[in-house]
């Protein structure tokens, strides 16, 4: 899609997307719900385990409390009664329980990480997946979605990945319930005693939230900063550009970039964590009296021998457990930045079919009719349109040319066809139906295309080519496809043919040239439409292939009865010029429509561009063939070179710049 294309996109949500929230987790508490409801999917048996786990960190340490000041309170009367007696016995009976339970204790804190950890990775996969489910409407939601699915992928950020936020809610869970029995046992000494200290931990707790609040707020904030970091961060170590990298000495400005960009998403989380001691101090002093007042009521009851040693020892470390019912901030912060991950997944539209995986099915029975009907289309929230009153047929089993100056919106044309989008107005139908009451899955079965910026994908030669048909080939059906593309020689030169894996980032891997990887994915496209798909988008296909291969490709297209509908997008006029019906798209309008012939009487925009494109290579094929001496210049009279209006122009023109008579 062209730069032009992309302009003015905004955050408006789209379809079933919502906005994440960027608040603190415990105030917004659909985000924790989103995590808690995401566990049990991502492993029940892990989730129960880890929840029974957590249960007991949370309730061993006040058991192990209990024990201690029981064997403590007991230490007396077994010393002075000595070995054998019922009070010594009774004391061996504590230690030993006291062993078990410190033991047990212990091992469940090493279980809970191994819980969370194992729950985590689970849970990074299943967002992951998720993410890569949704990419199909990315493009729906403008700016806003991109951002969640930016926040969604972020997914192992140091330590603030889901595998961080489970550890952080299972600590959340665990400390709470920690917290809220020992104030239980301490209400048992003076039922003000907890309150008091629940009433200074307020304070405390909400200061808690407003700092981990920053930190969330600032994490989820700055994904544009992020994505900028992550983009230089990977332009460093990419191979494709490492070329122009050192031959214009971009290193230290990519590296400046990375620093700059890293900084302004890390700053609201580095300030997020510091801390301010004016408000810092003051709760800090208030904790402190509340426990000076419940620690001197126990005081006082124990020199009046109303309190026992075994009672004021359990009271003492209870009280002192109360603060674990606030969180901890290390807690709160990967809680608040991991959990946004797994939020912003389960936010992302529900896929709509997986191209991926297309179930496969026989061709259809007829080639249906395409039309665009006063289709405009305008980005969201863009000022201008990017198309505005469309009206075009695409015919079945023909094939469709569109020709404009960058920037005319042919791209947008490309995916409203290809279900990528939908329109801002008017609608696009096949065979009467507007696809947007197809799910769009089940439309882009039908469709195998090109795009100019093709993926390259560090697969085998032949998983390259069959992850383009709509389910299993064999090797004859890929090496078919390659020699419709013109591929078949490249692939006999490859080491290992098909089992070539095209990357050098694997032992025994390739890399290809821009247009033998072109070939690769004409060849993907063919695949998809020998395996029933009856639409062929052409986006700029050829532009890396030299001029021979180019016209023997478009020959087998384009130049036989394949009886596919094919729409071509190319700037160059002797392929267009082969299409049944040719398009000129000009601010974002269909401007002149008809054969090559016809446009080119019409003497408009289209014969324009197509005399101006044929100028330049008759005005080179006009001179000397330099350093061909045994191939003398023809004269233009002896050359079958017809009118321009004629339209094989520049067919001829580039048989003369290959050195070739016509």
């Amino acid at each position: 899609m062209s730069t032009d294309d992309h302009a003015g996109r905004d955050e408006r949500p789209h379809g079933r997307w919502r906005r994440p929230r960027t608040d603190g987790v415990l105030r917004a508490a659909g985000t924790v719900r989103d995590l808690a409801a995401a566990l049990p999917r991502a492993g029940r048996g892990l989730s129960a385990g880890l929840l029974a786990v957590t249960l007991l960190t949370g309730l061993l340490p006040l058991v192990q409390m209990g024990l201690t000041s029981i064997a403590i309170g007991s230490l007396p009367d077994a010393v002075r009664h000595g070995a054998g007696t019922r009070a010594h016995t009774r004391l061996l009976l504590v230690l030993a329980v006291l062993t078990v339970v410190f033991f047990a204790a212990q091992a469940a804190v090493p279980l809970q990480r191994s819980l969370c950890r194992a729950l985590g990775t689970r849970l990074e996969e299943r967002t992951r997946m998720r993410v890569m489910a949704a990419a199909d409407g990315e493009e729906h939601g403008g700016e806003g979605l991109r951002e969640a699915v930016a926040r969604a992928r972020d997914i192992r950020t140091a330590a603030f990945g889901p595998s961080a936020a489970v550890g952080g809610l299972s600590g959340l869970v665990a400390g709470r319930l920690h917290g809220l029995t020992a104030a239980a046992v301490l209400a048992t000494f003076q039922w003000w005693a907890p309150l008091v200290l629940l009433g200074t931990f307020l304070p405390w707790d909400r200061y808690f939230r407003q700092e981990h609040a920053k930190v969330a707020k600032g994490w989820a904030g700055r994904t544009e900063e992020q994505e900028r970091a992550r983009y230089y961060r990977d332009l460093a170590f990419d191979p494709a550009a490492g070329k122009e990298i050192r031959i214009f000495g971009l290193a230290g400005f990519v590296g400046d970039r990375f620093a700059r960009h890293f900084r302004r998403a890390m700053s609201p989380v580095w300030r997020g964590r510091g801390t301010d001691l004016r408000r810092f101090l003051p709760r800090v002093a208030l904790v402190a009296l509340g426990y000076a007042v419940v620690y001197g009521s126990m005081g006082r009851e124990l020199s009046n021998g109303t309190l026992g040693l075994t009672a004021t020892v359990l009271y003492v470390q209870t009280a002192g457990q109360i603060w674990r019912i606030v969180p901890s901030f290390n807690d709160l912060s990967r809680l608040a930045i991991g959990a946004g991950a797994v939020s912003a997944a389960a936010r992302l539209p529900e896929p709509t079919g997986n191209a991926s995986h297309r179930a496969v099915r026989p061709a259809p029975a007829h080639r249906p009719v395409i039309r665009f009907e006063n289709v405009t289309y305008r980005y969201p929230a863009a000022a201008d349109e990017v198309l505005h009153g469309i009206d075009l047929t695409v015919p079945a089993g023909g094939t469709l040319a569109v020709v404009g100056a960058n920037g005319a919106g042919k791209s947008t044309l490309i995916n409203l066809l290809c279900g990528l989008v939908r329109p801002t107005g008017g609608r696009v139908t096949a065979d009467g139906t507007d696809l947007a009451d197809l799910a769009s899955g089940e439309w882009r079965t039908g469709v195998a295309a090109v795009f100019q910026d093709q993926v390259r994908y560090p697969f085998s030669v032949r998983d390259n080519i069959a992850v383009g048909a709509a389910g299993p080939v064999d090797d004859a059906a890929v090496l078919r496809a390659a020699g419709q593309a013109g591929a078949s020689e490249l692939i006999g030169r490859l080491p290992r043919g098909l089992d070539t894996v095209l990357s050098r980032d694997f032992t025994g891997g390739t890399e290809l040239s821009g247009g033998q990887w072109q070939s690769i994915a004409v060849a993907r496209a063919l695949a998809g439409t020998a395996t029933g798909a009856h639409l062929l988008v052409l986006d700029e296909p050829t532009a890396s292939l030299d001029v021979r291969a180019e016209a023997e490709l478009f020959e087998r297209i384009i130049g036989t009865d394949t009886g596919l509908t094919t729409v071509l997008v190319s700037h160059r006029f002797a392929n267009v010029r082969r299409a049944d019906r040719i398009v000129v798209l000009d601010g974002g309008s269909v401007t002149e429509e008809g054969t090559h012939d016809e446009l080119m009487r019409l003497n408009g925009r289209y014969a324009q561009m197509f005399r101006l494109q044929a100028a330049h290579f008759t005005d080179e094929a006009m001179e000397p063939a330099a350093g061909r001496p045994d191939v003398p210049a023809p004269d233009a009279s002896d050359l079958d070179v017809p009118d321009p209006n004629a339209g094989d122009i520049e067919v001829a023109a580039l048989d003369l710049a290959d050195g070739r008579t016509p």
